[in-house]
């Protein structure tokens, strides 16, 4: 199995072909490690800032009670166009956090909330001027969109110095490709590949002292060493489950599932050449 590494940050289709000729037999295990946990980092990060898009839906509701209440009140038309701009500038700030996730987004969010809560603040100290009494509902929730002005301030603040780590397209094309050509090995025709029935399932590449295991979502994906994915037989006196194995994978045992004669033949295999190595002092460099 060959596995591309492009790490140039040209993108262009030549330069792509062309880093697929490097595999990753070239590289340490150290190595893959590290590039892999780059790319794995960025998509957790993207993945959060996603997840983050959800409050934008709860926010967007908080706001249109806000334009209900004008309404109610007999607001004028200019402040119910403003709670709409705001309602869609919060709606579209999270599809935007969804498909291209990014420190921007959350700075967006940020003042957003910011400027909604000013604007709702002006307004309840104008009414106030006038002789209406304080709402403590209406204060509750401006202070709740400056809490989270500030806390998607301080998120931002965060997110830019961590999305510094952000891999180019050629590195995200390539990361992709390495999963699909996992989740599509065949222990049969690839000595690497070992098929683990699990629930949920995983297939795992062994990479010398490196473990890649990706499940069929995703979001699956999981970095292990020798040691930290081990195999154990289970012990049937009955001989039902003469082929019945338990996975060990990074401190946590699975329950026991039928494992294929080829998966298992390549992890005895990748198992003694893992030990030989430890021997001669080479556990941590690929063969």
């Amino acid at each position: 199995m060959s596995w591309g590494t492009p790490y140039s940050s040209d993108a262009s289709g030549d330069s792509e072909a062309a880093s697929d000729k490097e595999s990753a037999a070239s590289m340490s295990a150290a190595e893959l490690h590290q590039r892999l946990v780059h790319v794995l980092m960025y998509r957790d990060l993207c993945r959060a800032v996603q997840r983050s898009g959800r409050e934008n839906f709860v926010f967007a509701l908080i706001m249109a009670f806000f334009a209900f209440l004008s309404q109610k009140n007999g607001g004028n038309d200019l402040i119910l166009a403003i709670y709409a701009f705001f309602i869609l500038g919060e709606l579209l700030i999270a599809f935007y956090k969804w498909f291209f996730p990014s420190a921007e987004g959350v700075l967006c969010d940020a003042l957003i909330l910011l400027a909604f809560a000013l604007l709702n603040g002006m307004i309840a100290y104008l009414k106030f001027q006038v002789g209406f009494g304080p709402d403590p509902i209406l204060a509750f929730l401006i202070g709740l969109f400056l809490l989270s002005a500030w806390r998607q301030w301080q998120s931002y603040r965060n997110l830019r110095e961590l999305f510094r780590i952000r891999p180019n397209r050629a590195q995200l094309r390539w990361f992709e490709r390495f999963l699909q050509d996992i989740r599509h090995g065949d222990p049969h025709t690839d000595p690497t590949i070992v098929d683990l029935p699990t629930r949920p399932p995983w297939k795992a590449a062994l990479l010398g002292d490196l473990v890649v295991a990706v499940g069929r979502k995703d979001r699956q994906v999981a970095l292990s060493h020798y040691g930290d994915f081990l195999l154990f037989p289970v012990e049937d006196n009955s001989g039902e489950k003469h082929d019945w194995v338990q996975l060990y994978l990074n401190g946590e045992m699975s329950p026991p599932f039928p494992i294929e004669p080829a998966s298992w033949d390549n992890y005895r295999r990748w198992q003694r050449e893992r030990e030989a190595a430890a021997k001669r002092g080479e556990g941590g460099e690929q063969e």
